[in-house]
């Protein structure tokens, strides 16, 4: 991609200025006290052997957490203060802090990383760091290592955003030496970047949502393009950098439709803002490694686990390298183990704790304990820079535990769990009065657990979904003596599966899941030898990595190594294979060109492939592709692979017309073949509060008596000071009315207000609209912009409370407040006959 020329600025010290410039809009800052509700539970854990503790020390929301390899934890916090933790008794647990950077400031860190033992920052437009130049441990000399690499243009386009995230993000070092941050994309509400004249301003060269590598040669390269908010960088031990990513289809129906984790490749573009046949036609969507389902799980840091320099393992020796992911909106911690095959990488995730707050980072200290630091508060903002943060540490305790390595469906009727090692016979004594098993769409281990979830109407939508409990007939322990074996009623709908086997634990419950996925394979050897199972994915290498630790299936890939023939059956979902999926009750306003996928399995062994709804293609005798046109949703063609072993490789993957680049397919592609689509969601939305309320009545109280107008933009209407309201037929209506009844209970990050006072005396109130080196304006209520010379500003100061005041719900009656919700929560209604057109 294009190269930019630009010049590091290198310094020695951070030169302040009299009078610093206001940062993007900050996120919403609350004043305490706060709201005191119910106390929110802190880490559960879903499997075996851990201990949680919480650390002994009083601190606000941290953003960031990274340990030095002495074992120091370094802490960004939401307010803009760097802390220093340590532990100074010897029992494990961080006690003492030290604030090396006291000084408040809404310009705070979103990405930290440690090199040499030096913390790093990444601030607006900034990356610092830190340096100890006494030698007592902490740090005292704050530098900046670069600055400056923004676009001006982009810092005050008008259809932007300006807010922090809307700047720098995520910060990594690379193995070859360089820094790697990332850009937010500013245009989560105007994706393709429109301005007043309807010109579509994107483009992927453009400095937002983008990859930027500093070289030490002085230059900075863009990598790559179409992020929306990366808020963590990790190179894994191969060198391969993977990013979290967030979910943007409440705002566009296809733009990053789940929280993501990508594999960052240099030229590639990762679909946010997605392609359109007109505002952005000549792009891939990359599609990404893992899908973080269902929406609206705020995937936010994640570190690759040890050993590695400086860090330890957490949990079990097969948990290496695994990618340890924070969800923040519905306080989730994911284990993805991943498989880097021939044509890319395959994840496999696990949930294995439930937390009852908002887990924004982490990090694995030298001695291999994991560190979750937390918001406190309601999604999706918690109680702000000001909020009280909780900072827990997890250990791996009790290392003789039999940990659950996966489950799976081995039929219609059983599924079996396997465990890393021999279970106590005792574990099985009433087994099947302990096991229960739930089933949905939208169903997760443990979400009894769940306390905690954003206000939008997608959510409550999964939770209309229907939730079955599936009738359990029998468990037992496995012959292997590694594994249960649970026999129930027939259950052929791929959906989610979640079971509890209560009392597993110390008294407590385990909690595991799995769906449909993956196929039946069977082998039979020359000798007479036979195996028959279910395997996650056809090709060997995410095959092997994913079975790892099953003692059923080592037995496999002894027998694979002997001659024989191994035969796979199962079923392949094809549809939307480099389309982004579109937001359940959304609608694009085009409709995608089809794609012809070919999926190709290649040996080092003869095969053979038999696939009745698809077009076969023999390459030679020891590769095959099977080709479907147009795939549609929930049409699966089953397939059938013979290979001869002893076979050492199978290397499976997929291109499509929209791109012929070879890619790995992941898990959920590959369907048992007992597997039948689930009932279509039910995405009637009834809202029983506005029942009988009149939307035109309400688009009248909008512009006039409402006063929304005056700072509201809602359908091109009104004027933008307060939040733009397009996505709030994307929320619920209690959310909603909260905003209305009462403002300062969340201060939307779009929205916080400045009160500027001027050398005069007199001063000036709204929310920041653009800054320069000269020049600040600060939109007001009404739409008048002030442009404020900044050599005639005494001080600027965020506001604590909303600009909307409190109670205007008050000044209206019952069935206008109704008609005015209506407007705000639904799409107009169609022109009077528009049902008798043609």
């Amino acid at each position: 991609m294009k190269r930019f020329a630009l010049a590091l600025l290198l310094t020695s010290a951070l030169a302040l200025a009299a009078e610093p410039p206001i940062p993007p809009v900050p996120d919403k800052q609350p004043e305490p006290p706060f709201p005191k509700g119910a106390d929110a539970p802190g880490v559960r854990m879903l499997v075996p052997g851990f201990t949680v503790r919480e650390l002994p020390v009083k601190l606000t929301s941290l953003n960031n957490i990274e340990y030095a390899a002495d074992g120091r934890l370094f802490a960004g916090g939401y307010d803009g203060r760097f802390h220093l933790l340590r532990d100074t008794d010897g029992d494990g647990l961080e006690d003492k802090v030290d604030t090396f950077s006291p000084e408040t400031t809404a310009n705070y860190s979103l990405g930290m990383a440690v090199k040499d033992g030096e913390p790093y920052a990444v601030l607006s437009d900034e990356v610092v760091r830190w340096r100890d130049t006494d030698g007592d441990g902490i740090p005292d000399q704050r530098e900046t290592v670069v600055k400056g690499f923004d676009d001006p243009a982009l810092a005050t386009a008008p259809y932007l955003n300006h807010r922090r995230v809307d700047s720098s993000m995520a910060i990594a070092f690379g193995p070859d030496g360089a820094l790697y941050v990332t850009m937010g994309n500013a245009g989560y509400n105007n994706a393709y970047w429109h301005d007043k004249q309807g010109h579509a301003n994107y483009s992927p060269e453009k400095r937002r949502g983008c990859l930027l590598r500093f070289g030490a040669d002085g230059k900075v390269e863009q990598l790559a393009s179409g992020l929306r908010y990366i808020m963590s960088l990790q190179f894994n031990r191969r060198g391969d950098l993977f990013g979290t990513d967030q979910e943007g289809a409440t705002w566009v129906p296809n733009g990053n439709p789940f929280d993501e984790l990508l594999h960052l490749e240099t030229g590639r573009h990762y679909g946010f803002p997605p392609s359109h046949p007109r505002w952005l036609p000549n792009v891939v969507d990359e599609p990404s490694v893992f899908d973080y389902a269902p929406q609206h799980e705020s995937t936010c840091g994640f570190r690759f686990n040890g050993p590695a320099p400086g860090r330890g393992r957490f949990g079990p020796e097969w948990w290496s390298e695994d990618a340890i992911v924070t969800g923040e909106s519905r306080g989730k911690l994911w284990r993805t183990k991943l498989a880097k095959t021939e044509a890319g990488w395959v994840a496999r995730t696990d949930l294995f704790a439930r937390i009852g707050l908002l887990a924004v980072d982490c990090a694995i200290s030298p001695r291999g304990d994991l560190v979750v630091c937390c918001h406190t508060g309601l999604p999706d903002w918690g109680n702000g820079p000001k909020g009280p943060g909780r900072i827990f540490k997890i250990s791996y305790t009790d290392r003789t535990a039999p940990q659950p390595v996966l489950a799976w469906p081995a039929s219609e009727t059983e599924t079996v769990i396997a465990f890393d090692r021999a279970l106590d016979p005792a574990y099985g004594a009433g087994l099947v009065a302990r096991v229960k098993i739930d089933s949905g769409r939208y169903v997760a281990a443990a979400d009894r657990l769940e306390t905690i979830r954003p206000p939008y109407a997608v959510v409550r939508m999964q939770q209309r979904q229907p939730r079955t409990s599936v009738a359990v007939t029998g468990a037992r322990l496995g012959p292997d003596g590694r594994s249960v074996v649970i026999e129930t009623a027939p259950r052929t709908a791929a959906v989610n599966y979640a079971i509890t086997i209560a009392g597993a634990r110390d008294g407590g419950a385990l909690d595991v899941a799995h769906d449909l996925s993956g196929i039946a394979a069977e082998w039979n050897g020359a000798d007479g030898a036979q195996w028959s199972g279910w395997l996650p994915h056809p090709d060997f290498i995410a095959a092997r990595e994913f079975t790892h630790g099953s003692a059923a299936h080592d037995a496999l890939w002894h027998h694979v190594a002997a001659p024989g023939k191994l035969t796979f059956h199962g079923a392949l979902d094809l549809w939307q294979m480099l389309i982004p999926a579109t937001q359940p009750g959304s609608k694009l306003d085009y409709a995608p060109q089809p794609e012809t996928v070919t999926v190709t399995f290649k040996s080092d062994a003869l095969l053979t492939l038999e696939a009745p709804g698809a077009q076969v293609t023999r390459i030679n005798e020891r590769e095959s592709r099977l080709t479907v046109a147009s795939p549609r949703e929930n049409q699966w063609p089953a397939f059938a692979l013979t290979l001869a072993t002893p076979a050492k490789a199978l290397d499976v993957s997929f291109s499509t017309t929209r791109d012929p680049r070879p890619r790995a397919l992941p898990l959920r592609r590959f369907l048992m073949p007992f597997a039948k689509p689930g009932a279509p969601d039910v995405l009637t939305r009834v809202i029983p509060e506005i029942a009988g309320g009149n939307w035109e009545a309400g688009h009248v109280l909008f512009t006039g008596k409402a006063i929304c107008a005056t700072c509201h933009q809602l359908r091109g209407e009104g004027v933008r000071v307060g939040p733009e309201l397009s996505n709030l037929a994307q929320r619920d209506y209690a959310s909603v009315l909260r905003d209305i009844v009462d403002p300062n209970a969340m201060i939307n990050p779009d929205a916080v207000g400045y009160v500027v006072t001027l050398r005069d005396g007199t001063s000036v109130v709204g929310t920041r609209l653009a800054e320069t080196e000269a020049e600040l304006q600060i939109a007001q209520p009404g739409g008048a912009v002030a442009k404020l010379k900044k050599s005639e500003i005494n001080k600027t100061e965020p506001m604590t409370v909303s600009l909307m005041p409190v109670g205007l719900d008050k000044a209206h009656t019952p069935e206008e407040l109704r008609d005015l919700m209506t407007f705000l929560l639904t799409d107009p209604p169609p022109p009077a006959g528009a049902a008798n057109e043609k």
